[in-house]
């Protein structure tokens, strides 16, 4: 819906172009050099790019779609980069282009808004120089435009009490300078350290600890009624203990995990109000100098998991309630169309729901080369599987992604088990830095079978040998609730099948096997999971087959009869 703002143009696009020379005296005062950039700060210099084309399109001003378009450029930034040095400026442009976007549609609702990311600005960042600013616009606000001499009065208050602050620490400093403390011969400080009392150095092993040890930065979850998994991003590895408390007359069940040494990141907010039925709220606080406790109230617990997971640092928690392990009833079979029965009710079967995941996705485009990339053909091949399945078997099949967008492995586990899922597939595409090398092979979750597998599963997590190696004790400890004998044998059959279908129209196609590898995407499945390459980008004549859409519809046929004869064969073995 088009909204024309009727407002004097040339008044305020004046006012406009002084907003961006001021942007520009703040940029420059803390400059970014192009050869250290962060993520966060070339996402940063897009988005004032972006604010310098539409101040200069009178046309653009016109129409509140485009303001919107342009504050939402600057609001992403915060919400991605919350540590970054640009998060306050990003905050602060928020709020003066909401200020100046009153001035054309005359609307209090902006006023409002700018004074909520203002505020936003002054409270997690009190040490930037844009919090003393936004202060200032936010008093000028309640002066001039809403007459509300009491609410400015209190910002004055805070403005100089924030002031005060700033100005502390710089005196401090310039002293310092003025009058650094004598140096000390080695010899005198070999023996002041010797005379160091025992308290003290423990006292100093635990600012130390604080000091190098990891910040929580970020917490992500996935949550369902009976399943939920909850994710903290850290900035490095860390210990961790988890503890359970039983629930009682007053209290639901808790579980809570000691993470040391750790901080917390200050911009994160203590409480965290979930209330999906399984997981009610997260909380966390700094229990100690040098260790972060995370506590989850939730409404049952039958079993938990906890594991850490590296490259990036996060620790992962599962959580499984009450009703996880009941499977639900049987839908009712498929109604009979011209005489046809389909598989599933001849064989009697309760396979549900099946979850596909095509492997990588958004600033992840896996292996490629100029013409390819793995992304791409997974996806494609993904979504001719789900077809053929629906057809096959008569469920209902689930792609943990349907378009180009990234999802970090571990939210891909998630899905499958919060939609409690009876198998799950992931879809790959193989390089190898031997262009000879070339074929089929499909994992299921255990130890690295060789060196080989190790490689494959350093492609697939993206994480170092290093990484995998400790991926190796991490599984010492997860494997025994793994359905790993299903994950076999569904691994078997989609192999075997996938090299005899391929065989029929293609030569040479080669059978790596399956085999055993450590990936993270498989990690925490409740389900029997397998993750299949289906040929060599590196290959020149894989290659050639990849861009060929009958050669992707094949492979795709080929997994689908291979979890047919699974399914067929897990029905007969269980009479």
């Amino acid at each position: 819906m088009k909204f024309r703002l009727s407002v004097n143009i040339s008044t305020n696009f004046r006012r406009l172009f002084w907003l961006f020379l001021l942007g520009l005296v703040l940029n420059l005062a803390v400059p970014l050099p192009a050869s250290s950039l962060t993520e966060a700060e070339r996402a940063y210099q897009q988005a004032e790019k972006e604010l310098q084309r539409f101040a200069a399109s009178r046309q653009k001003l016109r129409y509140r779609r485009h303001w919107l378009k342009v504050i939402a450029r600057f609001k992403n930034i915060y919400r991605r980069y919350p540590e970054s040095r640009v998060a306050p400026r990003a905050l602060y442009r928020v709020g003066r282009l909401y200020e100046e976007l009153y001035g054309y549609s005359g609307r209090k609702a902006d006023l409002y808004a700018a004074l909520k990311y203002y505020e936003l600005l002054w409270e997690k960042y009190p040490k930037s120089s844009h919090a003393r600013l936004a202060l200032k616009r936010a008093i000028v606000i309640y002066e001039r435009k809403l007459r509300s001499p009491v609410k400015a009065l209190a910002l004055k208050k805070k403005l100089k009490r924030l002031a005060g602050m700033r100005e502390r620490s710089p005196t401090v400093a310039r002293q310092a300078k003025k009058n650094p403390p004598p140096k000390r011969s080695t010899q005198a400080v070999s023996v002041a350290e010797k005379k160091t009392s025992s308290g003290e150095k423990k006292s100093a092993s635990k600012l130390l600890a604080v000091k190098i040890g990891g910040t929580i930065k970020q917490i992500r979850y996935w949550s369902s009624k009976d399943y939920s998994r909850v994710v903290l991003d850290l900035s490095r590895k860390v210990s961790y203990s988890p503890h359970v408390l039983k629930a009682s007359k007053e209290k639901p069940p808790r579980l809570y995990v000691d993470i040391k040494p750790a901080r917390i990141s200050p911009y994160l907010k203590p409480v965290i109000p979930i209330k999906d039925g399984l997981l009610k709220q997260i909380r966390f606080g700094q229990y100690r100098k040098d260790t972060v406790r995370v506590v989850l109230d939730l409404a049952s617990l039958t079993d938990y998991r906890v594991f850490f997971l590296d490259e990036p640092a996060r620790l992962v928690i599962d959580l499984i309630g009450k009703g996880f392990s009941e499977k639900p009833a049987c839908p009712a079979p498929p109604k009979i169309i011209n005489g046809e029965i389909s598989l599933a009710q001849q064989l009697g079967l309760c396979i549900r729901r099946v979850v596909i995941d095509p492997g990588h996705g958004g600033r992840d485009p896996g292996c490629r080369n100029r013409r390819l990339k793995e992304k791409h053909i997974v996806l494609r091949v993904s979504k001719l599987l789900a077809q053929k399945l629906r057809a096959k078997l008569g469920c209902e099949v689930v792609l943990t992604r349907t378009k180009d967008v990234f999802i970090p492995l571990e939210q891909r586990t998630a899905i499958a088990n919060m939609k409690r899922a009876d198998l799950f597939v992931s879809i790959h595409v193989n390089s190898s830095p031997r262009r000879r090398a070339y074929g089929i092979e499909t994992y299921y979750l255990n130890f690295a079978s060789d060196e080989e597998a190790m490689r494959v599963a350093a492609l697939e997590n993206a994480a170092s040998t290093h990484s995998l190696s400790e991926l190796q004790d991490l599984l010492k400890g997860i494997l025994l609730n793994t359905k790993l004998e299903e994950s076999h044998r569904l691994a078997e059959a989609v192999q075997r099948n996938l090299v005899k279908t391929l065989r029929r129209r293609y030569r040479p196609v080669k059978d790596r096997g399956v085999r055993t590898a450590p990936f993270v995407v498989l990690i925490g499945t409740r389900m029997p999971a397998v993750l299949v390459e289906i040929g060599f980008l590196s290959n020149p004549m894989e290659e050639k087959r990849l861009r060929d859409p009958k050669y992707l519809d094949l492979v795709a046929e080929g997994i689908a009869r291979g979890i047919t004869a699974y399914v067929k064969k897990m029905k007969l073995s269980a009479r």
